[in-house]
């Protein structure tokens, strides 16, 4: 389990944070796997090793939320519960992002749902093309389909749309569990959001 001080919840929730060091000796998670962070959500790890300390920079700093290099090592030694020794430690560097609170969410997004339930998602998403003047929803799947992952300006042109308009609808993909969202390389499509396209092709 990976535990955040409460005021860094928002900021895990939002994307906002997505590393995190830890005064560990070993390391207590495993690159891919998913783990409860306490009284948040449900964290993904994308990477994991070990680091010295003397080597984080202040933009890493930034990542786990903090303003300066201070206010890291002052954390960080609340942490270890001792006096730390930043010229010549080490420490477990952990690249993750925040997935839900609910694990039924997660495996809905991993595509792990009944036939029923991709008729469902597809009338959803049918519905939210027939809300706006401009057909969007499919339009969007598609285009992260053909990538890794989109950053919000670069769906703006394909989508026709502005960019506090993309935000606004790429929310409501999120909620259906079609799309998810990293703070640094933006949107990526899901296994259901590729099953979803796929049964749409078939139809």
């Amino acid at each position: 389990m990976i535990e955040f001080t409460r005021k860094y919840h928002e900021g895990v929730k939002e994307g906002k944070i997505t590393l995190t060091f830890r005064p560990w000796d070993t390391l207590r998670v495993l690159r891919g796997k998913i783990y409860r962070a306490y009284n948040l959500g449900l964290l993904k790890v994308h990477d994991v090793d070990f680091r010295q300390l003397a080597s984080v920079t202040l933009e890493e700093a930034k990542r786990c939320g903090y303003a300066n290099m201070d206010e890291f090592r002052d954390d960080f030694e609340a942490l270890a519960g001792r006096e730390v020794a930043f010229d010549f430690e080490r420490c477990v560097r952990i690249e993750f992002s925040f997935i839900g609170e609910d694990i039924e969410n997660y495996k809905k997004a991993m595509g792990d749902v009944k036939d029923s339930e991709i008729f469902n998602i597809k009338e959803m998403l049918l519905k939210l093309e027939q809300k706006g003047t401009k057909q969007w929803a499919i339009k969007a799947l598609q285009v992260l389909k053909k990538k890794e992952t989109v950053m919000p300006k670069e769906m703006e042109k394909p989508l026709k749309l502005s960019a506090e308009k993309v935000k606004q609808n790429m929310k409501k993909l999120k909620e259906l569990n079609l799309v998810m969202s990293d703070n640094r390389t933006g949107y990526y499509i899901t296994p259901l959001g590729m099953k979803i396209l796929k049964s749409l092709h078939k139809a």
